[in-house]
């Protein structure tokens, strides 16, 4: 079973440079979903560049217009569970993952397993915020497999 990776780009996110966590991601085996979350053109030569740059297994999705970021998530899930099967999508904007300390937290969420969620739809039992991993990763374990 596969883990994933969402981050949703809007208009406002085109100074991402973190280009550092594809390279951390890269050894964890996670397929990472990039959403241009409303089409902007340059989103998109962002996440074309991303997409070069990086030697994990990414691929891009534009949406045609802007929604909102829960609309933009489900697309990407839409996408991953359309090319293979996961066991754990996570999901996240650009400006979560800027901080340097979720290097490290990103490979402590993508080494753990995550019991699936009987009260979601059968698309989104697998799916999880970054905060939602955070949090459990700070606190309790109860999220995951012991």
């Amino acid at each position: 079973m596969k883990k994933g990776l969402i981050i949703v780009f809007g208009k406002d996110d085109i100074d991402f440079d973190n280009t550092i966590i594809f390279n951390v991601l890269n050894k964890q085996k996670v397929t990472i979903c990039l959403v241009n979350n409303g089409n902007y053109n340059k989103v998109q030569q962002l996440l074309s560049s991303l997409k070069e740059v990086s030697d994990t297994n990414v691929f891009t999705l534009s949406l045609k217009k802007e929604k909102s970021l829960l609309s933009a998530v489900k697309a990407g899930v839409r996408s991953l569970v359309n090319k293979d099967d996961f066991e754990t999508i996570i999901y996240t904007s650009p400006k979560d993952i800027n901080h340097k300390n979720y290097n490290t937290k990103f490979i402590e969420a993508f080494s753990n397993s995550f019991h699936k969620r009987k009260d979601k739809r059968v698309l989104l039992r697998t799916l999880y915020a970054i905060d939602e991993v955070k949090n459990k990763i700070k606190g309790v374990n109860s999220l995951f497999h012991l």
